[in-house]
C-alpha cells in the first residue's frame, strides 16, 4: 500500500463520518412525533402529528372525533354526557397530560417515534 491509497482510505472515511453527522443532525431536529389513541388499554389509532386530518373511532359510549392541524390535535365533536375531552383543547407534542375521555374509556397521547 503507497502513500496514495492511504490518502484515499482517509479522505473516505472523513467523508463517511462527516456523512453520518450530518444525517444524525437532521434526524434529531425532526422528532417524528406520532398521537396515539388508547381504548381500553389497547391501541386503537395512531396518527401522525405533521398530517392535518380528522379521525373517527368509537370508545364504550360512542363516536368520538379527534382533529388534527398545525402539529397539534384535540377532541370535537363526541357522543358523551359531559364533553370534558372536547374542553381540554388542543394539545401538541409537548403536551405532558394526555386527553382523556373517561366515559368511552379513551386516552390520547404523544409519543416519539
Amino acid at each position: 500500500m503507497n502513500k496514495k491509497d492511504l490518502k484515499l482510505i482517509v479522505c473516505l472515511f472523513v467523508v463517511a463520518v462527516a456523512g453520518l453527522i450530518v444525517y444524525q443532525l437532521i434526524s434529531s431536529t425532526h422528532h417524528g412525533n406520532i398521537g396515539v389513541v388508547e381504548y381500553q388499554d389497547e391501541i386503537i389509532l395512531e396518527f401522525d402529528l405533521d398530517i392535518d386530518w380528522t379521525y373517527e373511532f368509537s370508545g364504550s359510549y360512542g363516536v368520538m372525533h379527534l382533529e388534527v392541524k398545525d402539529s397539534k390535535f384535540r377532541v370535537v365533536d363526541v357522543e358523551c354526557p359531559n364533553h370534558n375531552c372536547e374542553q381540554m383543547g388542543w394539545h401538541d407534542s409537548d403536551s405532558l397530560s394526555p386527553i382523556v375521555c373517561m366515559p368511552n374509556e379513551v386516552m390520547i397521547y404523544t409519543q416519539s417515534r
